[in-house]
């Protein structure tokens, strides 16, 4: 799988945010994307079954992440993922 890197902005509580987040597929072939903005430390993002959406994976090397923040880069990678399922048909 070729590594792909989007960068996109999202609004938080009034405030902007450069994202860049890059795909990759773990050891047991699960989406999951590396995510940092305003060039902060990078997390891990993937499907969470239990909420239906992308969030930050829980591990403790993932720095701190305002919960709007995680929300709205989320919801931008499942728009993502979508787009590109769709495109793949």
């Amino acid at each position: 799988m070729k590594l792909t890197t989007k960068n996109f902005e999202i609004v938080s509580n009034g405030n902007i945010y450069m994202v860049k987040a890059t795909e990759y597929l773990n050891g047991m072939e699960e989406l999951r994307y590396r995510v940092s903005f305003n060039e902060s430390p990078v997390c891990v993002f993937g499907w969470n079954s239990n909420s239906n959406c992308f969030a930050v994976m829980t591990d403790k090397r993932n720095p701190p992440i305002p919960a709007g923040v995680e929300a709205a880069i989320g919801k931008k990678l499942e728009k993502i993922q979508t787009a590109k399922t769709a495109a793949a048909a």
